[in-house]
Order: structure tokens, then C-alpha cells, then sequence
């Protein structure tokens, strides 16, 4: 069997799934697993915002380690005989005669036609057609009077809201922590190929499965995970901090973030 490097595994795995959708899934159950450790940990009474964000934000860090561990043993089931990485991952053989391929299914279908006679009718009388139109002329500037007094009465309250200094503050504060989180998102889903590979990669090794190949025998997974996602996650979690700090310190009596936006 022909001695695969690590480049050739890397491939070979970006070739069989589709690692940003997994990663994504991941990240997806991660900020979960982040919100609600944020609603458990209030109900224990951390109403502090700067501590209970980089807590949060540490847990679900956590989470996501354990979130790669299942996703390894999901993509590499142990297989009992497969002594080598290329059989166990099921590498294509050099004089292997079949070939398999998979297609998306397709579907076909018929365009439907849909038709129907609309309503018509008319009135009996030419007095009816005159009251109909008195009607709706009557109607017309009552129906926008009140639609303008209503858009006034909404855009009155939100200026109000934000008229609030301190509100402006916690809005900024907290545009600024979701876009960290987005950032940091893209940065992880970006590389999730490279990150997952080399996840799979140093988790085979550190299981003993290839036997050959030494480049990166001192590495496991969970430390080729933690050297390509630390610096995002070290940035969320300091920008988390300064977020809740801001927070508490505008609003020391708020716990919850409802608190701030609409009962102040």
C-alpha cells in the first residue's frame, strides 16, 4: 500500500465531506450551548454582566472541544481489521476494478397550471354604485389619519428610547459584541477545512492508527484544535468581558438584557 503523506489525508477528507457545513453545525450548537449556560447561571443568581459573559463564552469553548470529539468519532468509527488509514477511511485501491460514484438525486416534476374565474358583480342600481363611492371617499383619509398617527406614535417612542444615553451606549456595546462573535464565526468557518483535517489527522495519530507517518506525531487533536481557534476565541472573550463591564457599570441594577432595552 503506497505510504499517503498528510497532505494526500487532507484532501482526501475535504474530498469525502463537506467540512464547513459540519463546522458550521458545531459552531451553530456552541453558541447554543453559550445562551443558554447564560440563562442557567442567572437563575443561580450571576446577574453581573462581566461575569456571566466570559463564562458563557468559556463553557461553550468547552462545548465546542466535546462538539469536535463526537464529530471525530461520528467520521471515524472504529473498524475492526482495518489496520491501515487509507482501508479505514476507505481509500480507493490502486487495482481496485469497480468505481463508485454518487450523485445528488434529482428531481423532476411537472409545472402545475392553476386557473380560476375571479369574482365580478355589480350593483343593481346606479343609487347603489353613488353610495359605494361615497363610502370609500369617506373612508380613505380616516384609514390614513390614523395610519400616520400610528407610524408617528412608534417613531415617538423609539426616539424616546434612544434619546436615553445610557441606552445608546448598551446598543453600541452590544453591536460591537455580536459582530466579535460574527468575526470570529467566519474566521473558524473559513478554515474549518484545514481546522477539521488536522483535527482528524492528530486524532488518528494520537489513536495509533497510522504507524508510518511521523511529521506530526507529537500533536493530538484537541492541540491542533486549540492552536487554530485560540485567538478568536481569546478575542471573544475579552471583548465579552468589556461588554458586560460597560453593561454593569451603566446598568449595576439589570440582569438580563431586556432590562436595558425595554425598561429603561
Amino acid at each position: 500500500m503506497k505510504n499517503w503523506t498528510k497532505q494526500a489525508f487532507h484532501k482526501h477528507l475535504q474530498r469525502r465531506f463537506s467540512l464547513r457545513l459540519h463546522m458550521f453545525i458545531i459552531l451553530l450548537v456552541t453558541t447554543v450551548s453559550g445562551v443558554l449556560f447564560s440563562k442557567i447561571v442567572l437563575m443561580f443568581n450571576v446577574v453581573n454582566f462581566a461575569i456571566r459573559y466570559p463564562l458563557a463564552v468559556v463553557f461553550s469553548y468547552l462545548v465546542f472541544f466535546a462538539c469536535i470529539k463526537l464529530w471525530l468519532v461520528c467520521i471515524c468509527p472504529g473498524k475492526p481489521g482495518k489496520s491501515n488509514i487509507l482501508e479505514w477511511l476507505d481509500f480507493p485501491s490502486p487495482s481496485g476494478r469497480g468505481s463508485g460514484g454518487g450523485g445528488a438525486p434529482s428531481f423532476r416534476g411537472g409545472g402545475g397550471q392553476f386557473s380560476g374565474a375571479g369574482a365580478s358583480g355589480s350593483f343593481a342600481g346606479h343609487d347603489a354604485s353613488i353610495v359605494e363611492k361615497g363610502v370609500l371617499a369617506t373612508a380613505q383619509p380616516a384609514s390614513a389619519n390614523g395610519t400616520s398617527n400610528g407610524i408617528s406614535r412608534v417613531l415617538g417612542e423609539a426616539a424616546g428610547a434612544l434619546g436615553d444615553d445610557n441606552v445608546i451606549v448598551a446598543v453600541i456595546v452590544l453591536i460591537v459584541l455580536v459582530a466579535t462573535v460574527l468575526a470570529s464565526t467566519v474566521y473558524v468557518l473559513y478554515d474549518a477545512p484545514s481546522i477539521l483535517s488536522e483535527a482528524a489527522f492528530g486524532g488518528l495519530l494520537a489513536a495509533s492508527l497510522i504507524r508510518r507517518t511521523r511529521a506530526v506525531s507529537d500533536q493530538t487533536w484537541a492541540g491542533s484544535i486549540f492552536r487554530a481557534t485560540w485567538k478568536p476565541f481569546a478575542v471573544t472573550v475579552g471583548v465579552a468581558f468589556f461588554s458586560g463591564l460597560v453593561l454593569h457599570s451603566y446598568f449595576p441594577k439589570a440582569s438580563k438584557l431586556a432590562d436595558i432595552l425595554w425598561k429603561s
